[in-house]
């Protein structure tokens, strides 16, 4: 059913008539009567269907999986049960500390944090916390792929438990501590001559030892793989051609190059290397994006209106703690501040391309710099190149480009010069009664600014560009500590402007010397692309609730967007006129995923029509029964695939519906078990309806879903397992706890109490008790 009040699609009654109108939303013709010209991906999607009859992810002619879900801990709407049934069936569920696959499915681990790959004198380390892969097929070479595979950030308890397993003797020791000094809670400014040099000289050594070390184990790796008869994935183990571009550089001799292109070029050097790459993008021209998400936990972020980095601003390295009882920290942050000289924070914060046959990697800043999850591609002959982006914070926006130059041939690598030059624009979504419509504002230095309204955020606050200071400055509809009023930011920026501040351009202040039109414009759009969040919300782009992934669907061209939480915080908060979830009084702050179709189907439009595809939460208040959805990616046969980031500390939390474990609070995400990855038909009648195929072992992510081009094998990484335990232990204080979750039947008639049995930790891969878990990516295939 649909609320026409919220456009909201009921999990119990999922129809192909309302799921249709709901997703239309303005445009619901589109997904009917309106098939956009071939794109590439369509085109091999048809060969494919015809190919592949037997594909494990083809549908029944029900419109139904032809596998069995996985069993799941709550309700859903695709296990067959009933509300009469739930609490009986549900009463006792015991969490696997392993990757758990519908009956008939198999996985193999194709390569594990560690691993060393390549022949003597040109062998590289496979990095940690492995998110997005890549794959793209090696030319005349049957079976053979590039695998790009990213590595987004450390994971400090299971990193440390397993240091010297993969690089020997570790500075920190067992409990924790470096020359004695406590790592959990530290707090060091190692980036300061005056303050290091009466620092313990141990410790000074081992910190900076554990930042060099830990920003090596980031960045991307690309393997060369091998798929046997039998649909099986391997490393080409001694092969010359694997390489990594890591955190402070490259790994491997033959890698040939490192640069920026773009508006911003011109003032950031060469890149020293890339690090919190988290999602990404295959081109059809044969490499790879990737994207730099939250790189602001390692380097400094703001910039000064001259586009230099901010003076006086740093950031400290921090081995930051957590409630439970374990000798090392959760996790890092400041490691840029550990290698010298300290890395400019500048220089991340954007999407990477990687040609895995050239070994180059450019960092392209038309496309902005602020905290991206992924990329997608509309690459079309004779129009022009498109990337839809998500900029994955709280108030985080929705983005697209558009290039200056014209695709003639898909698969000509000249395609990645249309990166280099463009227009950046963000989304500006509206309501207005029934219709909900949108338009893409230019981030271009002539475009006017727009009257803050934090009172329309869900924590009654924007961030904007702060003058003459820079950086970033809360406003809100009244002065507060640390806060500007609406009044104040507008006199502020006036004053900084000289009188007019009536457009982007007067945010900025030119360099001495330059005295064109054209020049000061160059340099403009070059800052604004370095400071892309806040230069957005001044021009009144809709602040967002986390916008993760963001995919293109391979037949419609409709545009589907994962916003994975509607919370708020010191960050930012999402406009709640377009996420009414973030209001505090509402029962749904773990997000959703929107649809957003182009007007006309056309790429380069300044407009757009948007709705909520499905909901997350409990049936019984009208969710799919997930949290949080995260990456997305579409099989051969156009079904939606999704994974869940569920924070670590909340996975499977004792709920008793009551205080920060209600519904909609944030401890209630715990009923929904470990993270999963679902498959979402958009058509027939399951369309809406998401199909638990996988659960992720215990304190893990999965990401980076990738099929490859013949939909046989599914790639899967599994990130960060034992995250907030570490290694799973086999003795009495380490047992595995039973836990009482309070649910609700899927009508949401009663109430009932599952016992939960949860390990604590995890020894995924290996499945071994007491060995430390390891990041790995997997391959899943179908069995004989």
């Amino acid at each position: 059913m649909i609320d026409p009040t919220e456009n909201r699609v009921s999990a119990s009654s999922v129809t192909r008539r309302s799921f249709l109108r709901y997703v239309g939303t303005g445009g619901a013709s589109l997904l009917t009567a309106h098939v956009l010209g071939p794109l590439t991906r369509t085109v091999q999607a048809r060969e494919i269907r015809g190919a592949i009859k037997e594909s494990w992810s083809a549908l029944a002619g029900t419109g139904r999986p032809d596998w069995t879900p996985v069993s799941y801990p709550i309700p859903i709407a695709s296990d067959g049960g009933s509300a009469a049934t739930d609490a009986a069936r549900l009463a006792k569920y015991v969490v696997g500390d392993d990757v758990l696959l519908p009956a008939g499915f198999r996985y193999d681990v194709v390569a594990t944090w560690g691993d060393r790959f390549g022949p003597p004198g040109h062998t590289i380390t496979f990095g940690h916390s492995n998110d997005y892969t890549g794959i793209v097929p090696i030319a005349g070479k049957a079976d053979e792929f590039w695998m790009l595979v990213n590595h987004e950030y450390i994971s400090a308890r299971p990193w440390l438990e397993g240091y010297s397993s993969i690089f020997g003797q570790s500075p920190v020791d067992s409990e924790g501590k470096i020359g004695g000094a406590r790592l959990s809670g530290c707090d060091l400014n190692l980036a300061d001559p005056a303050l290091t040099q009466n620092m313990n000289p141990v410790l000074l050594a081992g910190a900076r030892e554990l930042c060099r070390v830990a920003l090596s184990d980031l960045g991307v790796s690309v393997l060369r793989v091998r798929r046997s008869a039998d649909g099986r994935f391997s490393v080409v183990t001694n092969s010359l051609d694997h390489f990594r571009f890591t955190g402070d550089g490259a790994q491997n001799a033959r890698v040939q190059d490192m640069s920026f292109t773009g508006p911003a070029a011109n003032r950031l050097g060469v890149p020293r290397g890339t690090f919190s790459n988290c999602s990404g993008a295959t081109t059809p021209w044969g490499t790879f994006l990737s994207c730099e998400e939250n790189f602001q936990d390692q380097v400094p972020e703001f910039i000064a209106p001259d586009g230099q980095p901010l003076p006086g601003h740093s950031i400290n390295f921090n081995g930051n703690a957590d409630k439970i009882d374990h000798p090392y920290p959760f996790e890092f942050s400041g490691l840029g501040a550990g290698v010298f000289p300290p890395l400019d924070g500048r220089q991340y914060g954007w999407v990477i391309e990687v040609d895995p046959v050239r070994r180059t990697l450019k960092k392209h800043t038309a496309l902005g710099r602020f905290r991206h999850e992924n990329v997608a591609l509309r690459c079309e002959a004779g129009k022009r190149l498109v990337a839809y982006m998500g900029d994955d914070r709280r108030g985080g926006h929705v983005w697209k480009f558009v290039s200056e130059g014209v695709v003639t041939n898909p698969t000509d690598p000249a395609n990645s010069a249309l990166l280099e030059r463009g227009t950046l624009y963000v989304a500006r979504f509206e309501i207005n009664g029934e219709q909900r419509s949108g338009s893409w504002v230019a981030l271009d230095p002539h475009t006017p600014l727009r009257m803050p309204e934090p009172q329309q955020c869900a924590d009654g606050r924007v961030w904007l560009p702060s003058r003459p200071d820079g950086g970033h400055v809360q406003v809100s509809e009244q002065a507060g500590p640390g806060v500007l009023s609406v009044t104040e930011w507008n006199a502020t920026a006036t004053r900084f402007a000289g009188g007019d501040a009536s457009q982007l351009m007067s945010l900025v202040d030119p360099p001495d010397g330059v005295a064109t039109l054209d020049a000061r414009n160059a340099h403009a759009t070059g800052v604004l692309c370095m400071d892309a969040y806040v230069m957005a919300n001044a021009i009144g782009g809709t602040p967002c609730s986390r916008p993760e992934d963001i995919e293109v669907h391979p037949r419609d061209g409709s545009i589907y967007i994962a916003f994975t939480d509607s919370t708020g915080s010191d960050d930012g908060s999402p406009d709640a006129r377009i996420f009414p979830d973030s209001r505090r009084d509402n029962s749904r702050q773990y997000g959703a995923i929107y649809r957003l179709a182009e007007t006309n189907g056309d790429a380069a439009s300044l407009t757009f029509t948007w709705g909520r595809f499905i909901e997350a939460g409990e049936m019984a208040e009208q969710g799919q029964s997930f949290a949080c959805a995260d990456n997305l990616v579409f099989d051969p046969f156009d079904n939606l695939w999704m994974v869940t980031d569920i924070t670590t500390p909340l996975h499977n939390n004792a709920t008793d519906r009551t205080g920060t474990t209600a519904p909609g609070a944030k401890g209630f995400v715990g009923v929904f078990g470990n993270n999963a990855l679902f498959m979402i038909p958009t058509s027939g009648p399951s369309a809406g309806v998401p199909h638990c195929f996988a659960i992720g072992p215990m304190e893990s992510e999965m990401t980076g879903p990738t099929f490859t081009p013949d939909g046989r094998t599914l790639l899967l990484a599994v990130q960060h397992p034992g995250e907030l335990h570490g290694a799973r232990r086999a003795t009495i204080d380490r047992a595995d706890e039973v836990r009482h979750v309070q649910l609700a039947t899927r009508d949401g008639s009663a109430t009932f109490t599952q016992h939960r049995t949860t390990p604590l930790g995890s020894n995924f891969p290996s499945r071994i008790p007491n060995t430390p878990p390891k990041p790995c990516v997997i391959a899943i295939t179908r069995q004989a």
